[in-house]
């Protein structure tokens, strides 16, 4: 029978006491909610002769008791609609109509006895005519509780709390429905149903089924899906099975295997605390459907930042209503689930070993933070699911490896910004699925360009799939570059150093035979041994050995990266844009200062000797420019910024940066490195020096120089100032120095400029004019 049908049948419908409170409108039930309501939308749309009507949700329990009938199971249904009777008889201008078919004796003849509050609501909700149009209101909730029959303390009623939020939802689903109230009470052919079980008729008692109910557990949002898609699986798959189904309908496979091998397998992955992997499937499904998006479509840049978003949680009517269950999305899941709990152990792996791709540790972060994944890891994970799908019988791991080499070589080094980069790379990944079993030999062919990753990595992939190709110790030497941490398989400095040309791939292996490249393996032996042994000492062992290596390298030339306004002495980090790794990647791409950088290797001999052969590269350093000398004798400057950024500025002055700007903190190069020089001389001045930093463009940072003089506490500074390439050294109080002081100041060279005691020094001059201070005052004292 229809809502009101038992209305009518009873004359009364109330909940009784022994229930609990309305619960579809909590803030935790939001996916049954939008469920519900939108079956319920779908069912009022459709056409009185549909054969999908009516729509039944199933059984409603309960028994007449002091002459109405109380439901012992289906309350919540049965909330939710009267709630939409009354909307929907308000948005169709039939208001007249409901209350004369729900209010019986002033009263509401839908009620609840749980509380006094909620009782009271209903009654007045069922009298209550808006008088605005449903266009006209925002939020329904909001003018409800702004009635003045509404009591304030009704906000502490659960059941009132979530009828408001319940209409709140009703309101966004049909506000902009019409002819949907007549409708719902048509009793010819109704479209919404439930089938109705008076607990007398059956002589069972109300203890059993108050036990029953008090028992029960919500189904989790596993638990729906799982009963929706495998309904949804026999229309998606009629008339044919995908193969590693075999002869079994596929909504069996799918129900058998979840609730015995798959759940095996799942297991171990458990929440702890709950001691359920629900959780873990749902977020499997959603990374599944992430990297099965077909990246020609119209639509799925959008699709992946949506599914990347953790505002929205994992549901089966959003990825029904967004299409995404599609059969590529099946097969992949059902595929990724057989080859996983194919073997004895907890999880298989099928690559030969994690230098490509940890396989196990990337599950857990698909089940356990799917919305957390970079860029880079779904696109790995694109290819790996692509080539596990595609593969037939057992996987060739040496394949499987090579191909998974050139993935996590594309991905790695190709940068990603917003989800239309991944997109691309999704698409590329399907340009060469055809060729995944033999990616070597396609890459180093004619036809053997890749669309959507870093060009310039593509043109290295294709010249070192050549090399391998060609054998002779290329394959080793390659894998033996590409395994260092810091290069992560890129390595087209190297192959740049050694002449081999990244900007025509085509041509260069056109050109590159067997003996052209053999002429090139002891340079790129050579350059291979510096890189990794500079690299090491870089991330290893920064302030100690690594110092050498970036002191060397200034010496040699000005390597330094632009960056914005700013200029960058690099950082070990390998994801930033003023990392070593970007200096890397110019050099494959013939930039300045990676010439630098080979300058340096080719003054180098065999890596025994190379502490030694820096050494010399740093003493023999002269004639170079003045910033550079500076940093070179000042290894703290190395230490100063967070970012290691520098600016320069029109004036040709220079700055260390404590971050990225000028009003930040920050300091003047060259009294900075003055600071560091007088802090650690061997005799310690008698002036106490400091350095003050600034943070405006206004005031200059540099030195101050304090001590006590004639039973007076005295300060100088030495900062720029305005006359251009001059420091001035200034008296810090403009005013008349004292009795002894005064021809201190004026044999030092101090003259009053604009009322401050002050001497003007050139960048070479200010060590000496200091200690020359330091001596006349300390002489006289």
């Amino acid at each position: 029978m229809s809502f009101y049908q038992l209305i009518e049948g009873h004359g009364r419908v109330e909940v009784p006491v022994i229930q609990r409170d309305y619960a579809q409108g909590r803030p935790d039930q939001h996916i049954v909610r939008d469920d519900f309501l939108k079956a319920l939308h779908d069912a009022l749309c459709l056409p009185d002769d549909d054969p999908a009507l009516p729509l039944d949700l199933d059984f409603v329990y309960g028994s007449v008791v002091n002459g109405s009938f109380q439901p012992l199971d289906g309350q919540q249904r049965l909330t939710t609609l009267y709630l939409l009777h009354w909307y929907l008889a308000w948005v169709d201008g039939y208001g007249e109509d409901f209350r004369g078919r729900l209010i019986a004796a002033g009263r509401s003849r839908f009620g609840y006895e749980v509380r006094p509050g909620s009782r009271d609501f209903l009654n007045a909700l069922a009298c209550y005519a808006p008088d605005i149009a449903p266009a006209d209101c925002p939020h329904l909730g909001a003018m409800i509780t702004d009635e003045p029959w509404y009591f304030r303390s009704w906000q502490f009623d659960p059941t009132i709390r979530s009828a408001l939020v319940m209409l709140d939802r009703i309101h966004e689903v049909f506000r902009h429905t019409s002819g949907l109230y007549a409708r719902l009470i048509y009793e010819p052919a109704p479209a919404i149903t439930f089938q109705l079980l008076d607990l007398e008729q059956f002589d069972l008692s109300d203890d059993l089924y108050i036990k029953m109910n008090a028992r029960g557990k919500p189904l989790t949002p596993f638990e729906t899906f799982k009963a929706r898609f495998e309904r949804h699986l026999e229309n998606q798959f009629e008339g044919t099975l995908p193969d590693v189904c075999g002869e079994t309908p596929i909504s069996d496979f799918f129900s058998h295997r979840m609730d015995t091998r798959w759940s095996d397998f799942f297991w171990p992955f458990r929440d702890r605390r709950t001691a359920t992997f629900d959780d873990a499937v749902m977020n499997l499904l959603r990374v599944v459907i992430m990297v099965t998006r077909a990246p020609a479509t119209d639509g799925t840049a959008t699709d992946l930042a949506d599914l990347r978003s953790s505002a929205r949680p994992s549901s089966y009517t959003w990825f029904h209503e967004r299409s995404w269950l599609d059969r590529e999305m099946v097969v992949a899941l059902i595929t990724l689930l057989e080859r996983w709990n194919a073997g004895s152990e907890a999880f298989r792996s099928y690559l030969p070993d994690k230098r490509h791709l940890d396989e196990q540790t990337l599950f857990q972060e698909i089940i356990t933070r799917p919305t957390g994944l970079t860029f880079q890891q779904i696109a790995q994970l694109a290819g790996y699911v692509q080539y596990l799908v595609h593969a037939r019988g057992e996987i060739d791991t040496a394949a499987f490896g090579a191909w998974m080499r050139v993935v996590s070589n594309l991905v790695t080094n190709t940068d990603y910004n917003r989800p239309e980069d991944l997109r691309r790379s999704l698409a590329g990944l399907r340009d060469l699925a055809p060729w995944m079993d033999e990616i070597t030999r396609h890459l180093a062919g004619p036809e053997g360009d890749v669309r959507g990753f870093f060009r310039d990595q593509v043109a290295e992939e294709r010249i070192k799939a050549h090399l391998i190709e060609l054998g002779d110790g290329w394959p080793e030497r390659i894998e033996r570059a590409e395994h260092h941490p810091y290069f992560r398989g890129q390595i087209g400095f190297l192959l740049h150093f050694c002449g081999f040309d990244l900007d025509d791939p085509d041509a260069e292996i056109a050109r590159l035979d067997a003996a052209a490249a053999r002429d090139l393996c002891d340079s790129f032996e050579h350059y291979l041994s510096c890189a990794v042994q500079m690299f090491d000492d870089l991330v290893m062992d920064p302030p100690g050995s690594g110092r050498r290596w970036e002191r060397a390298l200034l010496a040699i030339g000005d390597f330094l990266l632009f960056i914005g306004r700013n200029y960058t002495l690099l950082v070990p980090a390998q994801d930033e844009a003023w990392s070593w790794k970007r200096l890397l990647r110019n050099a494959a791409a013939g930039g300045s200062e990676g010439q630098v950088l080979k300058d340096l290797w080719e003054r180098l001999g065999e890596a025994a000797a190379f502490e030694a052969n820096l050494a010399d590269v740093i003493a023999s350093a002269s004639d170079i420019d003045p910033w550079r000398a500076a940093i070179l004798t000042t290894p703290a400057v190395y230490n100063y910024g967070l970012y290691r950024m520098l600016r320069f500025s029109d004036e040709g002055r220079v700055y260390l940066l404590r971050k990225s700007q000028m009003n930040g903190k920050h300091a003047e190069l060259f009294t900075y490195c003055l600071y560091e020089d007088l802090k650690n001389a061997p005799e310690p001045l008698s002036l106490t020096v400091d350095y003050y930093e600034s943070s405006s463009t206004d005031d200059e940072p540099g030195l101050s120089l304090s001590r006590r003089f004639s039973r007076e506490d005295v300060t100088f500074y030495l900062c720029l100032g305005d006359v251009p390439d001059a420091y001035e050294l200034y008296l810090g109080e403009p005013r008349e120095p004292g009795r002894k002081l005064r021809p201190v100041l004026e044999d030092e060279g101090f003259e009053k400029r604009e009322g401050w005691w002050t001497k003007l020094v050139g960048r070479d001059e200010m060590k000496d004019a200091v200690l020359s201070l330091d001596r006349a005052l300390a002489q006289q004292a």
